[in-house]
């Protein structure tokens, strides 16, 4: 059986909360991709689970690296200090031991269980010689983005600051999921959607790493390092070549702290819906089935959400019904409608 990495990262989460791994009730946090990573059968009691997990995650952690070991076996209530004591009271502990506030700790936290399901992950399928996997080259501070889909052509706007604990960066890769345009032909190439940096870096290779997703290097203005901070600016603009389905979602390959996303319909032609996707795996975004919070475009058809501390491969946005996004207008014909409906769908995805 093949474990997703965000549902590891999601069992993992719960599994930390409260007493951690000394909670009685621990069974009922076990779910199935930990029983399958760890091979726990489903008659494993509680005290032989509590044991087998706590020397394969105190191994994996111990094997983590030195900024995060300590972080995840505190969070996890693997560490003798750190046992007995709630969830918030670890946290506390780690921010005292890396001296730092509380939400920096967290977020050490949250990136080490992070790595630590990658190298479990490994583990199961001896996939890599790697003994440590590395940290995240970079992480994003912040990201801001503008979505226009009132205008004759879609436009994307992000605004990103990002920070590195590496001695230096020069080059970040980012990349956009669209859908595979109708009729298309792979030997013929696509520049849609037409990328452009505004501020902050030069766009130095693009390729279609696949039908559907894109993938581009920017050269940074000047090169990060350890500690600091640098913001880039970078324009999408869909021609008209790929038809967009109905959500946006960031789904960040690398951490990322805050994430807000405004979206702008026509005014006059709001979708029929919309709703708020708040960590789903990048399949379950446009699901109707899938746990998404209703929210209402505000007067001047906008929508906004934001979020914070984003857990790689899952993904936040929003998706919307465009069924009635262009009213009901006896007077245009039904092709024009089809037309002009395929023009502002949109499916886009920040990966990091």
């Amino acid at each position: 059986m093949r474990v997703d990495i965000g549902d590891l990262v999601a069992e993992l989460k719960a599994l930390r909360k409260g007493r951690g791994l000394d909670t009685p009730d621990i069974l009922p946090r076990i779910g199935p991709a930990l029983r399958t990573t760890f091979s726990l059968a489903p008659d494993t009691g509680p005290a032989q689970a509590r044991t087998v997990l706590s020397l394969k995650l105190t191994e994996l952690a111990a094997r983590l690296h030195p900024d995060f070991a300590a972080a995840v076996a505190t969070a996890l209530g693997l560490a003798e200090d750190s046992r007995t004591r709630l969830y918030g009271d670890r946290v506390a502990l780690v921010a005292r031991q890396i001296h730092r506030d509380r939400r920096t700790a967290s977020r050490r936290i949250d990136e080490g269980i992070q790595l630590l399901a990658q190298l479990a992950i490994a583990e199961l399928s001896k996939a890599t010689p790697e003994d440590r996997p590395e940290p995240a080259p970079w992480r994003t501070r912040a990201l801001r983005t503008w979505v226009v889909l009132d205008r004759d052509v879609t436009e994307v706007y992000e605004m990103r600051r990002i920070t590195t604990s590496a001695s230096e960066v020069r080059e970040v890769r980012l990349e956009v999921s669209v859908p595979v345009p109708e009729n298309w032909d792979s030997t013929t190439p696509i520049d849609d959607p037409e990328i452009v940096v505004l501020t902050g870096g030069t766009l130095q290779a693009r390729a279609n790493y696949s039908s559907s997703r894109v993938v581009f290097d920017l050269e940074l203005a000047q090169p990060l390092t350890e500690g600091n901070e640098h913001e880039f600016f970078v324009r999408f603009r869909f021609s008209g070549a790929r038809r967009m389905g109905p959500f946006y979602a960031c789904t960040p390959s690398f951490p990322c702290e805050f994430f807000d996303l405004h979206v702008r319909f026509a005014a006059d032609r709001p979708p029929a819906a919309v709703w708020k996707v708040d960590g789903l795996r990048m399949s379950e975004v446009n699901d109707s089935a899938a746990p998404r919070g209703p929210i209402r475009p505000d007067s001047a058809g906008e929508v906004k959400v934001a979020f914070r501390d984003l857990t790689p491969n899952l993904s936040y946005g929003i998706a919307w019904d465009e069924r009635r996004s262009l009213g009901s207008d006896p007077a245009r014909p039904a092709h024009e409608e089809r037309r002009e409906r395929n023009r502002h769908g949109k499916q886009d995805s920040c990966g990091e």
